[in-house]
């Protein structure tokens, strides 16, 4: 679960920023994802950038993790300038706890972690997790409509293939740089840079599955809005009616 509790001010295109606000996401979060079973969720990871106090979330941890191995770390990870983005502070969070992470620094490098955009419930995650395909190193959603983009809320990796497909590209996700590029956003970038490798990195484009979510959006919108789950319903269904589409 990756995590900002106190982001910096300007960060671009983040309008959800009140700490006590993402706080309480992060709460809801963890207290979901620790009350599923241990057969589909029995280590969590909780890794946050801007070295918050994390007490309430270890209360948390502590009522509701019987069971499974839970790790709580906080760092200051924000010492880059905020014209960056959202995706090089990902990038460099996501980089650390492989390193700090006594679960994660563990893994094998063929081994994949779940990641998952920490303030936010992916409520089929038990499904997802079981129907991803084996052999993989990143499994991930493409898309082509509405436009090109890989989805970042949710994925499995590697820490080998983290390194060689995200670390590797962090200065071409910068923000201040896609600015004066073609791309509007790091995940349409990110298209770009690994549709080409998707055979040689073994990645596998496209989740079998529709994500369900529940929570807010950087942009502060509730995914739980009824022309959201209408948007999620017709996806799913076509994923599932015509999977070449890549919506």
């Amino acid at each position: 679960m990756t995590a900002t509790i106190s982001p910096p001010a300007g960060v671009p295109a983040l309008l959800r920023t009140d700490p006590a606000d993402r706080l309480a996401d992060y709460e809801r979060a963890i207290a979901f994802y620790l009350g599923l079973p241990a057969s589909i969720v029995d280590r969590v990871v909780f890794a946050e950038n801007s070295g918050s106090d994390l007490s309430s979330l270890r209360r948390i941890a502590e009522e509701r993790g019987e069971g499974k191995n839970v790790e709580l770390l906080t760092f200051n990870g924000l010492d880059y300038p905020v014209e960056y983005g959202r995706s090089v502070g990902e990038t460099r969070l996501i980089e650390t706890a492989l390193r700090r992470s006594r679960l994660l620094s563990a893994l094998p490098p063929d081994k994949p972690f779940w990641k998952v955009t920490g303030r936010l419930r992916f409520t089929n995650i038990d499904r997802l997790v079981a129907t991803a395909p084996a052999g993989c190193e990143l499994y991930v959603d493409f898309r082509r409509f509405p436009r090109r983009w890989v989805d970042t809320r949710v994925f499995a990796c590697t820490p080998r293939a983290f390194t060689d497909l995200f670390v590797s590209r962090e200065e071409l996700m910068r923000q201040d740089v896609l600015d004066r590029s073609p791309y509007s956003a790091p995940e349409e970038r990110l298209f770009e840079e690994l549709m080409p490798l998707r055979d040689r990195a073994r990645i596998a484009p496209r989740l079998r599955l529709e994500p369900r979510i529940e929570g807010y959006s950087g942009h502060g919108a509730d995914y739980a809005r009824a022309t959201r789950r209408a948007w999620t319903a017709a996806r799913a269904t076509i994923r599932r009616l015509c999977p070449p589409l890549w919506i």
